[in-house]
């Protein structure tokens, strides 16, 4: 995509290093989106094999790969703490399925019963 390219290039020429980190406000205005429509271009990229890093100023090219470490770390606790809450939900599934109560079909077939 031609938006996903311009971040990349963008942040490769003005944002190297974490030293050098841009805010997501930033990148939305300057790219004018919105931040869920940022977030999906920044994984894109980085499904791509663009070395994007993040952390709490904001994002960055990866200068080093200590930095680009540092991010796979992060987004390795972040993906361990989403399956946790996956499987917890998964659980909860069992008061909706074991519930003992009846369902009835209550459609109406066209029938002559009463």
């Amino acid at each position: 995509m031609i938006l996903d390219d311009g971040i990349a290039e963008y942040l490769k020429a003005f944002c190297m290093g974490e030293q050098a980190a841009v805010t997501s406000r930033t990148l939305e205005g300057a790219f004018h989106i919105r931040g869920p429509d940022l977030r999906r271009s920044i994984n894109r990229l980085r499904g791509k094999g663009i070395p994007i890093c993040s952390f709490d100023s904001g994002y960055y090219y990866a200068e080093t790969e200590k930095e680009l470490q540092r991010t796979i770390r992060q987004l390795r606790s972040r993906i361990k703490k989403i399956a946790y809450a996956e499987r917890g939900l998964t659980k909860a599934l069992e008061v909706f399925s074991n519930s003992g109560q009846i369902t009835l079909d209550m459609e109406d077939t066209g029938g002559d019963s009463p």
